[in-house]
């Protein structure tokens, strides 16, 4: 009986531990699958999408392997940065002032789960590494010019949350930067091994699109970004003016996507990517007699979304089937 009360002792303790081993693996996980925040990637999926449309128009034969990988790069490298905003933002004391929405204010997982903070940091680390190596990869097999494209989207990465935030029209124009013209610029080079002003051209629909969504995102937590010290666009200038901007670059989003679409004679079925498009600024022209109720903005911020993704999967399908 001694034994057996021993036994039974020693099985318990053994089950405790085993439970304390694992409850951290768990919440890890969990952290990391919620800080990734996967529905985002669904806008590097679209652009990425787009770069491989264009490069299917050259002369030159795309390698599957390497659409695969500049596809990983680009995942991997929206990950990080995704995972070192999280990261800062738990640290700073930011994620217990935000409020959150389903598409601003952080996932927080770490608030929920602040245990997780190292692994996430160093889950930061780990896929940084693996953009650089992906990147590393195609410089010596493609070419140098893509260091240039990489290092300032590894910039993007490591500054954007605590000193791009602090630098308005910088933080207006640099998520457009990294979505828009590195990506579309960078998929197309590795791909064919060179770029065309119409590749720029095309580059430049995300990157409008783009600058929307990230900049309609911040008007939720212009109190809290403040508190923190932040001083982006809409921190700076206002909403009102931040809207203006807003309609500014749907606009020229409309007006670049016709201008592809009439100068490379696209089929009517083309023109179908203008919806999205022309969805967006009207919602924000009903939103400015309405900025300060959260309703209205959270209705424009899924509308941006919308926007930033579609558009480009639409673009990409028609220039894929001209």
């Amino acid at each position: 009986m001694l034994i057996h009360a021993i036994l039974g002792q020693l099985a318990s303790k053994l089950e405790f531990e085993l439970q304390l081993w694992r409850d951290p693996m768990s919440n890890n996980s969990a952290a990391l699958l919620t800080a990734m925040r996967l529905p985002f990637l669904l806008l590097t999926l679209a652009v990425v999408l787009l770069g491989i449309a264009l490069a299917t128009t050259s002369t030159i034969e795309v390698s599957i392997t390497n659409a695969v990988l500049v596809m990983c790069g680009a995942l991997t490298a929206h990950i990080s940065v995704n995972l070192l905003n999280e990261y800062q933002d738990f640290h700073s004391g930011l994620d217990n002032l935000t409020e959150k929405t389903p598409f601003s204010g952080g996932s927080g997982a770490l608030i929920v789960m602040p245990s997780a903070a190292r692994f996430i940091g160093e889950m930061t680390v780990l896929f940084l590494v693996i953009t650089m190596v992906i990147g590393l990869y195609f410089a010596l097999t493609i070419g140098l010019p893509i260091v240039l494209i990489g290092v300032l989207g590894l910039a993007i990465i490591l500054l954007y949350t605590q000193w791009i935030n602090t630098k308005p029209i910088l933080c207006l124009f640099s998520s457009g930067l990294a979505f828009g013209p590195l990506m579309i610029l960078g998929t197309y080079y590795v791909l064919t091994g060179g770029v065309t002003w119409a590749v720029l051209l095309v580059a430049l629909v995300p990157f409008f699109l783009t600058n929307n969504l990230l900049l309609i995102n911040q008007f939720p937590d212009i109190t809290p970004d403040k508190s923190v010290g932040r001083n982006h666009f809409p921190i700076k200038y206002g909403i009102k003016n931040s809207l203006y901007v807003y309609l500014a670059f749907a606009l020229l989003a409309i007006i670049n996507t016709l201008a592809i679409l009439l100068s490379y004679n696209f089929p009517a079925l083309a023109y179908t990517t203008l919806v999205p498009m022309v969805i967006a600024p009207v919602v924000v022209l009903v939103l400015m007699k309405r900025a300060t109720i959260m309703n209205s903005i959270i209705i424009a911020m899924a509308v941006s979304v919308m926007n930033a993704v579609v558009s480009p999967l639409l673009l990409a399908l028609a220039i894929y089937l001209n």
